[in-house]
């Protein structure tokens, strides 16, 4: 394959895996008939676990999936468990494929000397999350149409984008009351170009403004449970109303659930605008190594932290910019990057969170946010300026106009702050 770079030449390739998930068109008995399945998986998934456990018990040697899967054939025969007939024999094998990652990952866990391993426990049909796991070479697609076997054609919302070949299991899963298929491709990119001019930003993260770039872009906080909040706690109260096992109690949870889903959505759009911004504009990023889960610990903030998908920004950085060929680089959690003057370097003691905008002895005046977007790309790529990296931030308001060159000295010559590495 030809691209023009100056001239035409060839490009090498390389694989990645990509993930989409397709809404599925279901009519009333196909979703019956995943509800059932998804008991299914659930029965074996826990019967594979029952025989686990009762094998630890009796000190004998734990059955894999491929013996627990002979005896769920043999089961398949009996006349109590005829059911099993109706449903792909790859869903509960897939099941038994979990269950077994799952001791895998306990036992990980185990040798790693955490305090929670986290032990594999039984499925419940009213905790568990509704889905079933199918082979990848027990279905067709064509177009927006795929085979599911023993149903037949079910038509897809869209085709899946990628080409390539499918990888891995394909997850049937409800959401909302929705039915969805989950694949992964295994589809060929070109490697990205190396660049003689290579372009960096800081990013700093924020409740109020979801991020801050050092070259003066920002992108808004949907802040989604903050604007949905009360209508999923009046959803929530009236399923507390209803009598359970009722309809009007399933169709209450429906309600909360699709609130659920509705903020889940905003979250992930925020996160992936921001993302793919970042990775098809610049060449690096330069962000702070957050401690999320220490935040969150502090009561007046948590929920704003949580609400904001500070960990799930942070991990679409990463894979994005590297799929396009570029760096990420984080700053240490200590690094003041809020408190330093990005024009003289002097710390600001006494900022606190109220202080939205401040003014250095310097006479340079920040937006705080700016700011810290601004130390962080000096911090993390101010060394490389002068050669293939160029960083990209915001003029200065202070009246000796601090410009990018400031930076760029600056940052050669390096500080006791630590602002350089």
């Amino acid at each position: 394959m030809e691209y023009g770079v100056g001239v035409s030449a060839k490009r090498q390739m390389m694989l990645i895996t990509k993930a989409h998930k397709i809404l599925l068109d279901t009519i009333l008995e196909v979703g019956r008939q995943f509800v059932s399945w998804c008991g299914v998986a659930r029965w074996a998934y826990n019967y594979g676990l029952e025989r686990k456990k009762a094998a630890y018990n009796n000190s004998s040697q734990s059955p894999g999936s491929y013996i627990l899967m002979k005896e769920i054939v043999a089961l398949k025969k009996t006349d109590e468990y005829t059911w099993l007939k109706d449903t792909p024999k790859s869903i509960p094998r897939m099941a038994l494929l979990q269950l077994e990652t799952a001791y895998t990952n306990f036992f990980r866990r185990v040798k790693g000397g955490d305090a929670k391993p986290g032990f594999p426990r039984f499925k419940s049909r009213k905790r568990s999350r509704m889905c079933f796991q199918l082979e990848p070479d027990v279905i067709t697609i064509k177009g927006n149409r795929v085979r599911v076997p023993k149903i037949g054609w079910l038509k897809m919302h869209q085709p899946i984008r990628f080409e390539g070949r499918l990888i891995g299991i394909i997850c049937v899963s409800q959401t909302a009351g929705k039915w969805y298929a989950s694949f992964s491709v295994e589809t060929e990119v070109p490697n990205p170009i190396e660049k003689q001019e290579k372009v960096a930003v800081g990013l700093d993260v924020g409740v109020k403004t979801l991020a801050t770039l050092s070259d003066g872009k920002t992108f808004d906080n949907p802040k989604a449970f903050y604007r949905l909040g009360k209508l999923l706690a009046r959803a929530q109260r009236q399923i507390t109303r209803k009598q359970k096992g009722s309809k009007r109690r399933q169709k209450a949870k429906l309600r909360a659930q699709r609130i659920h889903k509705r903020i889940a959505d905003l979250r992930a759009n925020a996160t992936h605008h921001v993302s793919a911004y970042v990775a098809q504009t610049y060449d690096g990023v330069a962000i702070e190594d957050l401690n999320v889960s220490g935040m969150s610990q502090n009561h007046n903030l948590a929920k704003s932290v949580l609400d904001a998908n500070f960990s799930e920004l942070q991990r679409q950085l990463v894979y994005k910019i590297t799929w396009a060929g570029g760096e990420v680089r984080q700053a240490d959690r200590f690094f003041p990057s809020s408190k330093a003057c990005s024009v003289c370097g002097l710390i600001n003691d006494g900022l606190t969170l109220a202080n939205r905008e401040w003014t250095c002895e310097c006479g340079a005046h920040h937006d705080r946010d700016m700011n810290a977007a601004m130390n962080l790309a000096i911090k993390c790529f101010g060394l490389m300026v002068g050669g293939p990296w160029t960083l990209r931030v915001k003029r200065s308001e202070a009246p000796g106009e601090a410009s990018s060159e400031v930076f760029s000295q600056r940052s050669k010559k390096g500080d006791l702050l630590g602002l350089a590495i």
